[in-house]
């Protein structure tokens, strides 16, 4: 056995993300309409129409939710990577946690989300393969939000909050993880 990783322990929750998402949602639809009512005029926003102004915070929150996305997506990754290197280092004995110690052989921790853990969990597990599916397909949004979105994406369907939040609690708790 490799050298033993520590764990950081700073892995998000995901509802402390949603949480988080909808403090700071209302905090910037506040903050806009204390503009609006002439509270608050920073600078930046002087010579703003309504509309700008309204434009203005619809980007800024989908920028949110887009940095929302980033953040739920890699909390369930941080957990599966968490559960496959406890999986190794407590030596357990199911099929899988033998499959994700060879896999470790080879690779340590820099094992591959997509072809040894998520795929080698779908072989074992076949009963979790929806929630797998659903969540390597929020894995391509995450991609491309994170590569600067310079390429007309295909995701095969929309995404919003609520969708990719489900996919991501339905996959932690079904994987129990």
């Amino acid at each position: 056995m490799k050298r033993r990783i520590t764990f950081s322990g700073e892995n998000k929750n995901l509802e402390d993300i949603v949480n988080f998402y909808n403090l700071c949602k209302s905090a910037l639809l506040k903050y806009k309409e204390n503009i609006k009512k002439g509270l608050e005029i920073p600078e930046e926003f002087i010579g703003f129409t309504p509309e700008k102004l309204d434009q203005y915070f619809k980007d800024k929150i989908k920028e949110l939710e887009n940095l929302t996305y980033l953040d739920l997506l890699a909390a369930v990754e941080a957990k599966l990577r968490i559960d496959y290197l406890t999986r190794v280092y407590n030596r357990k004995k199911d099929n899988l946690s033998r499959i994700f110690r060879c896999i470790y052989k080879d690779k340590a921790e820099r094992a591959s989300l997509d072809e040894d853990i998520l795929e080698n969990w779908k072989e074992q597990h076949p009963q979790v393969k929806k929630y797998i599916s659903d969540y390597k397909s929020a894995l391509q949004l995450r991609h491309w939000l994170a590569h600067g979105q310079y390429w007309t994406p295909k995701m095969g369907r929309d995404y919003d909050l609520l969708t990719i939040y489900t996919i991501c609690k339905n996959l932690v708790d079904y994987l129990q993880i």
